[in-house]
């Protein structure tokens, strides 16, 4: 849900990158639905999009020239289209000529002509399969009226891709872990396809140069900070406001459950409220039983919060600081990504973490019939 337009990755071959002495990149490429004249834009912010340069169409054809920062790891950056964002491509900036073709059907643009390129497009080529079929199943289980066994069905179907895809996403970053590409793959993803005992084993596979990268010292930093809330640990007595603007302790609620369900959501956030109907499920059917569920959202806008609240008609207590991604818990229990849950018992000790859809249910019944 974080980044501004992301594609899913899949199966690359290994491959080893030859370095390159030059740092100048160029962009050349077509770009199907546009006219000449019409303005494409750059960026390497992928969380808002926010453009570093212009790019003017001629025919349907672009060219432009850059330069990379000496020594600056290859970065993923995307271009696209100022008047239609859905025409777009996203590629990974590196020293060389890469070609970029730009299709008016989502997800249909192609880049190739540099290593890393190369293997993002066989990368997006293979994983395009998972992705349309998890779309394809959560359009039928929340898109109409399905039984709840149906409904049941879909999720562990889908979080049978999940999990395959994120079996497919850790082999190819073992796979290129010499090299730049999977140094790329390796930072790119966040916990829930990575998960911290897998990154961390990769990380130390890594050559010396590339372990001592910001980006890899500051994942090291927050699978240390990781630990103090993985499953075994006891989480703290945090409180944040209600949607009435009264504080609420978490071990308040925590304390009357045999088991409780903290769920970090937000309304802006369209695989959260996709769920919420299997949670509400989840909830009637087991909190006689002595389940309890908290939710935190990363939320910034109260209005759109409260709202989701009442049109999704969440029963269970609610806390939020309102501060979006760096929400206080969030940061404090490392969240990279929602829907996120983490389940803990009577005296707040971690159970399980990350558990989603029929796994988390599973996991639900059998902690209630112990």
């Amino acid at each position: 849900m974080r980044a501004f337009l992301t594609s899913i990755l899949c199966s690359v071959t290994a491959i080893l990158f030859a370095g390159c002495q030059s740092q100048t990149y160029k962009l050349i490429g077509t770009a199907e639905g546009l006219a000449d004249g019409d303005m494409l834009l750059l960026t390497d912010n992928m969380n808002d999009g926010t453009p570093t340069d212009t790019i003017i169409l001629k025919g349907n054809t672009f060219s432009f020239t850059g330069e990379i920062e000496k020594d600056k790891e290859a970065t993923l950056c995307m271009v696209y289209s100022a008047k239609h964002n859905e025409i777009n491509a996203p590629f990974i900036r590196e020293a060389g000529e890469i070609t970029i073709n730009l299709s008016a059907t989502p997800g249909a643009s192609r880049v190739s002509g540099t290593p890393c390129n190369n293997e993002w497009q066989r990368l997006n080529d293979s994983v395009m399969v998972i992705g349309r079929e998890i779309n394809r199943i959560a359009e039928h289980i929340y898109g109409n009226t399905v039984s709840q066994e149906k409904q049941q069905r879909g999720m562990e179907q889908i979080e049978k891709l999940n999990k395959r895809f994120s079996e497919v996403v850790i082999d190819v970053a073992e796979k290129n872990i010499d090299n730049e590409f999977g140094y790329f793959v390796l930072t790119y993803y966040p916990e829930d396809v990575i998960d911290d005992k897998n990154r961390q084993r990769l990380i130390e596979k890594l050559t010396a140069e590339r372990r001592q990268r910001p980006a890899i010292q500051e994942i090291e930093a927050a699978i240390r900070r990781t630990a103090k809330t993985a499953e075994g640990a006891t989480i703290p007595n945090f409180s944040q406001l209600t949607p009435e603007d009264e504080a609420f302790s978490i071990m308040t609620e925590v304390s009357k459950n045999k088991i409780t369900i903290i769920d970090f959501w937000a309304s802006w956030c369209g695989p959260c409220r996709q769920e919420m109907p299997f949670m509400l499920s989840l909830y009637e059917s087991c909190k006689d039983r002595g389940l309890g569920i908290v939710g935190v959202s990363l939320d910034k806008n109260k209005d759109a919060w409260v709202t989701a609240i009442k049109t999704l008609k969440l029963p269970w207590p609610q806390m939020s600081d309102l501060k979006f991604w760096d929400n206080d818990v969030a940061k404090a229990f490392n969240i990279t990504s929602i829907p996120h849950t983490i389940v803990v018992d009577q005296k707040g000790t971690i159970l399980r973490r990350g558990l989603r859809g029929e796994a988390l249910k599973q996991f639900v019944e059998e902690q209630l019939s112990k």
